[in-house]
């Protein structure tokens, strides 16, 4: 998954770096962040997880300045050029190379003390990542409902405009579209049956069942979030993919043997059939002709 934010923070430093996650994140940014981190191995899975992050977000402090962990992540950042941010939570001073790069100072940060360093942290991912105005929308209190929906309105294209926007059709009851794979994996399968016919040359019209629950499925199921990575939709689709298996393997299903070709199958593997098939006391034909075939008397009494 990609993330927008890749938070680097020592484990000493946790309950700040929770706060800097949460107010990241209702400024819709998404955010990498490992709150039970235990170990300072920065394994392959964090590297990739850095590496899949537009953005990386470094808090510097006397304990993160020790962390083999944190130096590792910060490398990362510094190896992406454009992609680094960091941020003081005390007057320590990183080694180089980020002895000389900018630090945004957010020293007495509480969740009722926003310091100027972490506007001007907020304003320099937002350049980053192509957002403007965040500084101004964060400036917008619980009762400013008029200034908050013209900010939306001038910036449509933000993800707070976009989450707003999704958050106002749910709560008019309007179901967001399905996932076109879900769409296309339920369109095949049910042109796949949909055309069969039987023996007799009547249509089959499963199928037209068929479709018509992968459109209702399809616009009935909602996606999950994105952090489970799968949506309502591709399941439904699975799910009547299989269910088309099971019909077409039962309406092609194999017929019994009629008496003539059980008679005629071989002696070994259709013994009990045979048994049943030839009255008591007479032989199968097919015995006579290739294993009982009558050939000349040869005396052997006078070796």
């Amino acid at each position: 998954m990609a993330y927008d934010v890749f938070l680097v923070s020592a484990i000493e430093d946790r309950d700040l770096a929770k706060l800097v996650a949460r107010r990241l994140r209702a400024l819709k940014f998404k955010v990498w962040f490992d709150q039970k981190q235990e170990n300072e191995t920065f394994d392959a899975k964090d590297a990739r997880n850095a590496t899949n992050s537009d953005m990386m977000l470094v808090l510097w402090s006397e304990h993160a300045v020790k962390s083999d962990w944190v130096r590792a992540a910060a490398s990362v950042g510094h190896s992406r050029p454009g992609t680094l941010v960091q941020v003081g939570l005390d007057k320590t001073i990183p080694y180089e190379p980020f002895r000389t790069q900018k630090r945004h100072s957010i020293v007495g940060m509480t969740s009722r003390k926003t310091p100027e360093g972490f506007y001007k942290a907020i304003d320099a991912l937002a350049e980053l990542a192509g957002r403007t105005d965040l500084r101004e929308w964060m400036g917008y209190g619980s009762k400013d409902e008029d200034e908050r929906a013209d900010w939306l309105a001038a910036h449509p294209d933000d993800p707070l405009a976009l989450h707003a926007k999704a958050q106002r059709e749910k709560d008019l009851g309007k179901k967001p579209a399905a996932a076109p794979a879900a769409q296309g994996a339920a369109a095949l399968a049910a042109a796949s049956i949909k055309g069969t016919s039987t023996p007799n040359g009547t249509k089959h019209v499963v199928g037209v069942s068929i479709a018509a629950a992968a459109r209702g499925a399809a616009a009935a199921k909602p996606e999950m979030d994105e952090e489970s990575g799968l949506g309502w939709g591709t399941i439904a689709a699975v799910l009547l993919t299989i269910a088309a298996m099971f019909i077409l393997a039962w309406f092609f299903r194999s017929e019994p043997l009629s008496p003539v070709l059980r008679t005629e199958a071989p002696a070994v593997g259709n013994a009990v059939t045979m048994a049943a098939a030839c009255p008591a006391g007479q032989v199968p034909r097919s015995i006579m002709n290739e294993v009982l075939t009558p050939g000349p008397i040869i005396d052997d009494t006078n070796d």
